[in-house]
């Protein structure tokens, strides 16, 4: 599988504002057809899910020092990578024949 590309908080808000009015629509004119009698409870937690990632992201976007920590955490993130694979190598493999 492919690796999940770059992104930013403004295309994550978007994107999961999209999301969640699309399920809100989609089960309003599924109930409002008569398809559904009554919106669908799994997807509404989704919806709801989606409009918490909003309200977390308006959030860390709103507050400069948690904004700051997370740029500084994501720096470190592409960091780590390159170094842990030497980190695991330098462990042993086994307890009983660490001792």
């Amino acid at each position: 599988m492919k690796p999940p590309g770059k992104t930013n908080l403004d295309r994550m808000l978007r994107t999961a504002y999209a999301e969640m009015e699309r399920i809100q629509i989609t089960q309003d004119a599924l109930v409002a057809e008569g398809l559904l009698k009554k919106a669908d409870p799994g997807q509404l937690r989704r919806r709801d899910d989606y409009a918490g990632m909003v309200r977390l992201i308006e959030v860390i976007t709103s507050d400069q020092v948690m904004l700051e920590r997370i740029k500084a955490g994501a720096a470190r993130e592409r960091i780590a990578p390159a170094g842990a694979a030497d980190d695991l190598e330098a462990e042993p493999k086994d307890e009983a024949t660490a001792e």
